[in-house]
């Protein structure tokens, strides 16, 4: 790193700190406070993801530093502070510099390797094909393994001291959380076996679906219980940024209430679901998947379910047998107006994942549809404790500008019909 790359990395996290602790932050910081707290009446939040085109948001001009080391940092104060220029959504701006440990996870014993999509037009794309290991339960499972997992401690404490060495007295750093993709326990099947194969086992194989759920419950459990022991677990419940739910976890209900200094699973805000299980009955669901998912969750301490299954099916059924579910993500197939009712007075947040297609396709936001399809949400959660987070846009192209009309419209939407 040069001089000139030092002093600019302290003049972004200079920036970020002014920001940080603006007073319209901790106004934000309060009302995250208030959704995750309270039964009914916060004034809903707004999260726009963008990190999958961060290279949108953040001008190639400001990209000054070319050393490895100063880059990653830069591109990291860049991004918040970019972010919250073009899109205004209520993302915070944290206080510190927030990083993980760097850890490898071996999940099964063997690489999940996928085959992508080949680019079109030089334009790369995210699809992909996983090519699976497990054909058949009986004959294959003896390949699967124990869960493994190692941290590189010597590498995230060198490159902890050279960010403390840098920005350290503007920007304290901290260390937050822990990957935790062990939990989405029907996801990890689906790395294993293909859906066809998965299926048609429930039907032919029942008691081959019972171990391979087990197993991989067991792993879940297992990774949880490694960051325990090896002390890299970090409470979650206040700012820390969690990309994987992109929202915010703010609540008195964590730690757990013997907590002696060291996070446990049951002091932590976790995620899981089942999108892979849409496709069955919720009797299949019960029967298969529901007790494992019961006794992950009786584990942890709250829980953010879902991603984009509808949940509506088997929530009185299944989902509400789950302990300590907290938020609970309402997608575009999801019935609105039958969770609104069963979340009502609830405490437990109604996640509205709002329809990607309206600032992730080319062109114009459709201003009138957008505004209609918020409208609804409004009326169908009426007392519920609301928050709307996009997720899955992949390109503004070329317009991040959109994200902020995105935004305007929704708040003008929310301020409506708090009014009215």
């Amino acid at each position: 790193m040069t001089v000139n790359e030092r002093s600019r990395l302290r003049e972004l996290a200079k920036q970020q700190r002014e920001l940080a602790y603006d007073p319209k932050m901790e106004a934000l910081r309060k009302r995250y406070w208030d959704l995750n707290t309270k039964n009914s009446g916060t004034c809903p939040t707004i999260r726009i993801e963008t990190e999958p085109f961060a290279n949108e948001i953040i001008p190639k001009t400001e990209q000054q530093c070319t050393d490895p080391f100063a880059k990653r940092i830069e591109d990291q104060l860049l991004y918040r502070i970019y972010h919250h220029q073009i899109v205004g959504d209520d993302q915070l701006i944290p206080k510190t510099y927030q990083m993980g440990w760097r850890i490898h996870v071996d999940y099964f014993g063997f690489p999940v390797t996928k085959t992508m999509a080949p680019t079109t037009n030089d334009v790369s794309t995210v699809g992909f094909r996983v090519n699976h290991a497990i054909t058949d339960i009986a004959e294959d499972f003896h390949r699967l393994k124990p869960l493994k997992a190692v941290v590189e401690r010597e590498y995230t404490e060198n490159y902890r001291t050279a960010v403390e060495d840098s920005i350290g007295d503007i920007l304290p750093v901290e260390m937050i959380g822990c990957p935790a993709l062990a939990t989405f326990l029907t996801r990890n099947l689906l790395d294993l076996m293909s859906m066809q194969n998965y299926y048609i086992a429930l039907l032919d194989a029942p008691d081959d679906i019972h171990r391979i759920m087990e197993y991989l419950l067991q792993n879940a459990i297992h990774l949880m219980r490694f960051f325990e022991d090896e002390k890299i677990m970090y409470l979650n419940n206040g700012e820390v940024d969690n990309l994987w739910v992109s929202s915010y976890l703010f609540t008195d209900k964590l730690p757990a209430s013997d907590y002696n200094g060291v996070p446990r699973m049951k002091d932590m805000f976790l995620r899981t679901d089942s999108q892979e299980t849409v496709g069955i009955s919720s009797d299949m669901f019960n029967e298969f998947c529901l007790p494992y998912y019961q006794r992950l969750c009786a584990m942890g301490g709250l829980w953010y379910y879902g991603c984009c299954e509808p949940v509506h099916p088997i929530w009185e059924s299944s989902l509400i047998t789950i302990p300590n579910i907290k938020k609970v993500s309402i997608s575009k197939w999801c019935d609105e107006e039958m969770m609104g009712h069963h979340l009502r007075n609830s405490g437990i947040v109604y996640s509205r994942k709002v329809d990607a297609t309206f600032v992730g396709l080319e062109g114009d936001i459709k201003a009138d549809e957008l505004a209609g399809y918020i409208r609804a949400t409004m009326k169908h959660a009426k007392e519920c404790q609301i928050e709307f987070i996009y997720r899955d846009i992949l390109s503004t192209y070329g317009n991040p500008g959109k994200l902020k009309t995105a935004v305007d419209i929704i708040r003008r939407e929310i301020t409506s019909a708090l009014d009215g």
